[in-house]
């Protein structure tokens, strides 16, 4: 029994190990390398366990470190954090883990039916469980393998083709062929190099062939090949995001307005206002004086503004609103509140507007919340920003040159097949607004500013990201920075030319591909898996494995 334990107590060492190593892959470390073998301990631990109690045990653990380093910023942690959002934060990081269980417990009992062989089916599971954790109002794919490569230009050139989700396939590939191949030699007798060589060789070739390819197409990829440029100014105002909500509205806009003042002699065709700059609903009636009053400033500097704001949507007949909708105790009607952004134009006052569509779950609105309307206001925080109502539509906005582009808004900008939706409508270039300050200079500022590169790569556009307190930049359509990004936590304006390109790469056409790919193995995989058990096949034995 003591031998057991100690067996046990390694393997949890090995995940842990993995646990750490994952972590420190993460932006904001430089040595996103380590992703390619972070997995090898974790894998190689799961080989010896011999149940699912024990598959959950390890994985837990394993995933709750990686966790704990990847988004231990997610609560705030400051003294004027809502109370909500640092219980919230801390329910994430230690709830969190048991998400990544479930394909692990799908690939315990895969291996179980195929041996050792499992291995080579564990990326599409894996894959298959990263996609699905995207796509829901529960979503969170902040810890996306692929992201850990983002500093890593010329390996992740080839995310034109197949998205974020192809570079999580790489890794997860690397890593099982490598923990094949020493799955094989610790289990030889008299281990030889030949029983290791094809995995650890098609291992090696997935490795090199991408970044082969990502450095022929960055030696040769030249901004004087984009046609069309425009310049861009963005504005980091560096605005304390729980004091704006509660100071005269005037004072808050006036600063960006004189912030925009001293960029003017830079000419830019547009300036942008980051997430919620302008923290009231600037365009209902009630507010005319002060849309009247930046609309003159527009009008007076020539300049067209992109700038965060809420909006909001009033039903005329009660019986349209929605069990989420806000009640106006002064109009007496019903609303929707949005996360917003709107198009100022010199002389133009009709304003094309975008209502952000994917929300931060529970901190932004509950997920399905008009279908659990009832738990709105228990779980209702402070600050003005919770309950938003959804967006309807991926706006693309349209500048009296006939510039397109399109923005999303803070937390949209981690999902790579929404984003590319609007690469696929037209937009020339891509704008990110974003309010970051909640989480102080922690590593999620950074790891944000970070995912916007494979957003630019993915589509081929460049990205123009506008935030509140920082990282502010511009990004080409390779991932590169144009000029220096924004330190956190200071007060600047940058400006920039940026390259417009309409040509769709394949992954804007044809979305995340590899992952639907991936979807058809897995439930190949696991239905076979059933026919085997109910056939009373069980394939325990590694003698079974390919050799």
């Amino acid at each position: 029994m003591e031998k057991s334990h100690r067996f046990l107590d390694s393997k949890l060492a090995l995940g842990v190990l993995s646990g750490v190593l994952l972590g420190f892959s993460f932006p904001p470390f430089h040595i996103e390398w380590i992703a390619f073998v972070a997995l090898i301990p974790f894998l190689y631990a799961l080989e010896g366990a011999t149940s699912y109690r024990e598959v959950l045990k390890l994985t837990y653990f394993s995933f709750l470190v990686f966790n704990i380093i990847g988004i231990y910023w997610i609560g705030g942690w400051n003294k004027q954090t809502d109370p909500f959002m640092m219980i919230g934060g801390a329910a994430l990081v230690v709830g969190h883990p048991l998400f990544f269980a479930v394909p692990l417990l799908f690939y315990f009992f895969v291996r179980r039916k195929f041996g050792r062989n499992a291995l080579l089916l564990f990326p599409f599971l894996y894959l298959t469980f990263e996609y699905l954790h995207s796509i829901t109002q529960f979503a969170f794919p902040w810890l996306t393998l692929g992201y850990s490569q983002c500093y890593n230009l010329a390996d992740i050139q080839f995310a034109s083709f197949t998205g974020l989700f192809g570079v999580s396939l790489q890794l997860l590939i690397v890593n099982s062929l490598l923990t094949y191949a020493l799955v094989r030699w610790m289990e030889s007798p008299a281990p030889r190099l030949g029983k290791i060589a094809w995995p650890v060789s098609v291992a090696l070739l997935f490795v090199v062939v991408p970044e082969i390819y990502g450095i022929a197409v960055l030696g040769s990829a030249k901004l004087s090949g984009f046609k069309h440029q425009m310049r861009v100014t963005i504005v980091q105002p560096n605005i304390n995001p729980y004091a704006k909500w509660e100071g005269p509205p005037s004072e808050i806009m006036r600063e960006y307005e004189r912030e925009t003042y001293l960029a003017l002699h830079d000419k830019p065709d547009l300036v942008v206002w980051p997430e919620t700059a302008i923290p009231f609903y600037l365009l209902l009636p009630q507010f005319s004086f002060y849309r009247n009053e930046l609309q003159t400033f527009v009008d007076t500097t020539g300049i067209s503004l992109l700038s965060g704001l809420p909006l909001a949507h009033y039903y005329a007949d009660s019986s349209e609103a929605q069990p989420s909708s806000h009640y106006d105790d002064f109009m007496h009607e019903y609303y929707d509140a949005y996360n917003g952004a709107a198009l100022f134009m010199p002389h133009v006052h009709h304003y094309q507007t975008y209502g952000k569509i994917i929300l931060v779950p529970f901190a932004e609105r509950l997920p399905y919340a008009n279908h659990l309307s009832f738990l709105i206001k228990p779980l209702k925080w402070g600050v003005g920003i919770s309950n938003w109502a959804r967006g309807t539509d991926t706006t693309v906005f349209r500048l009296a040159n006939g510039t397109r582009f399109s923005t999303a808004i803070c937390y949209e900008s981690v999902f790579p097949g929404y984003v590319r939706e609007f690469a696929k409508k037209g937009a020339d270039f891509l704008v990110i607004i974003t309010n970051d300050g909640w989480y102080g200079n922690t590593s999620g500022p950074y790891q944000h500013a970070a995912y916007a590169i494979m957003r630019a790569v993915e589509n081929r556009r460049a990205v123009v990201r506008s935030a509140n307190t920082g990282i502010s930049e511009f990004i080409d359509p390779y991932g590169r920075y144009i000029g220096e990004p924004t330190r956190y936590g200071v007060v600047a304006t940058l400006s920039e030319k940026i390259p417009l390109n309409n040509r769709v790469t394949f992954y804007s056409e044809y979305g995340n591909w590899i992952a639907r790919i991936a979807e058809i193995i897995s439930a190949a995989s696991i239905l076979i898996g059933l026919f085997l058990k109910f056939m009373g096949k069980d394939r325990r034995s590694e003698s079974h494995g390919l050799h």
